[in-house]
């Protein structure tokens, strides 16, 4: 006889709620917006020749017209961040890339050296609070045992905005003058703004869409599966009582004479940056000097030079991809930031400078780039540990320490395009060796991963301290 359930009994309780999600679109506007930053800010290297040509400027000019975004985007990475802080990411991204848009239309109008130099340094000025906000986002929306898939995703946007500037350019190239092309890529950062405005807030408790679940989940310590468990973080001390307000709501007890002097002292800050300049140093080579070194040196039409100087570029989302993944994988294995960021990011430098050092002597422009493309796979495994050892060290105050190791690494993009800029000269006037490119290139590799063996993630500036929002930051 069958047995019928008691209709009397209690229900069993509910099953715990699915977090929401949102986190989830959160991290694709902040993909867009890299890749929309890098559609603007790349699309020049494509051009290169063709302004050099209609514009009469010299080789040396060209160089420094190449470098001139990152003089802007050097002086205002620290304002930049304050800006983040102040007026809080939802209003300050929308800000800079209404702003980065306008200037990169001032590009497309000017006839002249000196007003595009201007033009160019105020594009990047506009673009320099990019990453100290992006990466108050990541912390306050993100758990820490993922933010290296988060920050690994954020740079690899930066790169498929690399890969999608140069194809899609080299071809538009091939059809309509470059001005056109420049104000056409005006349009995507300008409609971002709207859309990220829109679905955006500063933290999780003040979006109407995030249930308590994704809370919890975004609070959970590292190597917990369990709810409930929220970790004491930079995110809960934060004042949530007006939206548009930043994240420094409460001043921080730590004496900013105290935080400069373990700033200065701090040996790990020392290695991050340094690698950050020299790591930097080589990828501005890919953005910048890359399709019309192949041109001069192997004598390809730009079309071909453009299409070329898309290989590294998608190497390198590969390998970004797969080193946020390593990150986050050997952090949950081992529980060691050292082994987790700092061997990754070594190993994964060091093996781009060697395969660098075997594409001397290529002798077709296809065996080049694939060499140098297994390259830029590799060194960019370095990538997302920059990003994670960088807030592991900083904690509450991540988006100044960000901004300091942004700043180190566009100094190495802005001083590298000049330099290759005089090189390259060189080597057309006397008929020099091209070799010298790529040993410049490995040099600045080897070097970098020499610079991981000084940072320690695991030893963080600050001592943790009652939770309080991050200083306000001094411009």
């Amino acid at each position: 006889m069958a047995i019928q359930a008691d209709s009397n009994l209690p229900a069993g309780p509910p099953g715990p709620a699915r977090p929401s999600g949102v986190r989830h679109g959160v991290l694709g506007l902040l993909a867009l917006a890299a890749a929309s930053a890098y559609l603007t800010r790349h699309c020049i290297a494509v051009a290169n020749t063709t302004i050099q040509m209609e514009l009469q400027f010299t080789t040396e000019q060209m160089g420094w017209i190449l470098s001139a975004f990152m003089v802007g985007y050097l002086a205002f990475q620290v304002p930049g961040g304050w800006l983040g802080t102040r007026l809080g990411p939802r209003w300050a991204m929308a800000l800079i890339s209404l702003l980065w848009s306008l200037f990169n239309l001032w590009s497309a109008r000017v006839y002249s050296f000196l007003p595009m130099l201007a033009s160019r340094i105020a594009f990047g000025a506009a673009q320099a609070g990019l990453v100290p906000i992006a990466t108050l986002v990541i912390n306050d929306w993100f758990p820490e045992r993922r933010r290296g898939f988060s920050s690994a995703t954020v740079e690899t946007s930066m790169s498929i905005g690399g890969i999608v500037t140069m194809g899609l350019t080299a071809s538009l190239m091939e059809r309509y003058p470059w001005r056109e092309i420049f104000s056409l890529y005006t349009w995507v950062g300008v409609a971002w703004s709207v859309g990220f405005f829109y679905y955006f807030r500063n933290r999780p408790r003040q979006h109407p869409w995030v249930n308590e679940a994704e809370r919890d989940l975004i609070t959970r310590p590292p190597n917990s599966d369990s709810p409930g468990q929220a970790v004491p973080s930079s995110r809960e001390g934060r004042s949530e009582s007006v939206e548009g307000a930043g994240s420094s709501s409460h001043p921080s007890p730590d004496s900013p004479a105290i935080l400069l002097a373990r700033m200065i002292g701090s040996r790990s800050l020392w290695g991050i940056c340094s690698q950050q300049f020299l790591r930097a140093a080589a990828y501005a080579v890919f953005v910048s000097w890359f399709p019309a070194y192949l041109e001069k040196s192997y004598g390809i039409t730009p079309g071909q030079a453009g299409w070329f100087a898309v290989w590294p570029l998608a190497a390198a989302v590969t390998g970004l991809m797969a080193g946020g993944l390593l990150v986050d994988g050997l952090l949950a294995r081992t529980g060691s930031k050292r082994i987790s960021r700092s061997l990754v990011a070594c190993f994964g430098i060091g093996a781009a400078g060697l395969l660098t050092l075997s594409a001397l002597g290529a002798t077709s422009a296809p065996l080049l780039v694939g060499l140098l493309s297994a390259g830029s796979l590799a060194g960019s495994f370095s990538g997302p540990p920059s990003w994670t050892a960088t807030m592991d060290i900083a904690g509450r105050y991540s988006a100044l320490l960000m901004a300091v190791m942004n700043m180190a690494g566009i100094a190495g993009a802005l001083l590298m395009p000049i330099a290759l800029g005089y090189l390259i000269g060189h080597i057309e006037r006397t008929g020099g060796d091209w070799n010298l490119v790529l040993y410049l290139i490995a040099a600045t590799q080897l070097a970098a991963a020499l610079c991981w063996l000084a940072v320690r993630p695991d030893q963080p500036l600050m001592k943790a301290a009652a939770p309080q929002g991050p200083p306000p930051l001094e411009a």
